[in-house]
C-alpha cells in the first residue's frame, strides 16, 4: 500500500495527555486542563487566545514565549483556568500539524514502517489528534515520523510512517500529531480512517465525525 509524505520530525519527550481536574487552594478553586488546543498569537507573537476542542475559548493572562505573529498554532497545553474564562499557561508543547500530502508523492525511501504505539486518537477541533509513543535506545536517538493521506475516492484514510534508524527498543518517547481535516468535505457521521504498524499488532481505526 502506498503512503504519502509529510512532516519529518525529531521526537521529543513530552508531558502526559488530556486531563481535567480541580485543585483547591484555601478559598480559591482552580481548574487544571491538559490536552490538544489551538493557540492564536497577536501582532507581537504572544499567544493571547486559546481554544480547546470542546469549543471553550480562554484569554491568556500572561505573556508566553514569543512565536510568529498573527498565527494559529496547534499544540498540547497545560492550563490553569479560572471562572472568568482566563487561562494561565503552565506549559506548551508543539504538535506535528500540517496538511497531509497525497500518498503518491512520498518518496520510496520515506516509506519506512517501523512500529509505533498509539496511546489515544480522536476527532476534535477540526483535527485528527494522535498521541503516540516510539521505543528508542537513548535520549539522543533521532527517529523520524511522517504521515500521509491515501488517495482513495470517497474514503479519507491517513497513515503514519516511522523510521527508527535501526534503534533498539529500550524505552518510550512520545509525540503529538494533529492532522487538519478542513477541505475534505466531511459531514456528520462520515468516517475517517487511520492505519499504521504497531509493536504487538497493527492499528486500523475508524473514527466517526460527530
Amino acid at each position: 500500500m502506498k503512503r504519502t509524505t509529510a512532516l519529518l520530525l525529531t521526537l521529543t519527550a513530552v508531558l502526559a495527555l488530556s486531563f481535567t481536574a480541580c485543585v483547591e487552594d484555601r478559598d480559591k478553586v482552580a481548574t487544571m486542563f491538559s490536552g490538544f488546543v489551538t493557540g492564536y498569537t497577536d501582532g507581537q507573537g504572544y499567544v493571547t487566545v486559546i481554544k480547546n476542542d470542546f469549543g471553550d475559548e480562554y484569554m491568556v493572562s500572561e505573556k508566553t514565549q514569543q512565536l510568529k505573529p498573527d498565527t494559529l498554532y496547534r499544540m498540547v497545553a497545560s492550563l490553569e483556568l479560572d471562572e472568568n474564562k482566563t487561562a494561565k499557561v503552565l506549559q506548551m508543547v508543539p504538535t506535528i500539524s500540517r496538511r497531509a500530502p497525497v500518498d503518491s508523492l512520498v518518496h520510496d525511501s520515506l516509506r519506512v514502517t517501523d512500529p509505533v504505539e498509539i496511546q489515544s486518537v480522536y476527532l476534535g477541533g477540526g483535527y485528527l489528534n494522535i498521541y503516540l509513543g516510539v521505543k528508542v535506545e537513548k535520549e539522543s536517538s533521532n527517529h523520524k515520523l511522517l504521515y500521509s493521506r491515501l488517495a482513495t475516492p470517497g474514503k479519507l484514510t491517513f497513515t503514519i510512517y516511522h523510521n527508527a534508524r535501526g534503534d533498539r527498543p529500550v524505552y518510550t518517547k512520545h509525540a503529538y500529531i494533529s492532522i487538519p481535516l478542513y477541505g475534505y468535505g466531511l459531514a456528520q457521521n462520515d468516517t475517517v480512517f487511520l492505519s499504521c504498524k504497531g509493536y504487538q499488532e497493527d492499528y486500523d481505526y475508524k473514527l466517526v465525525v460527530k
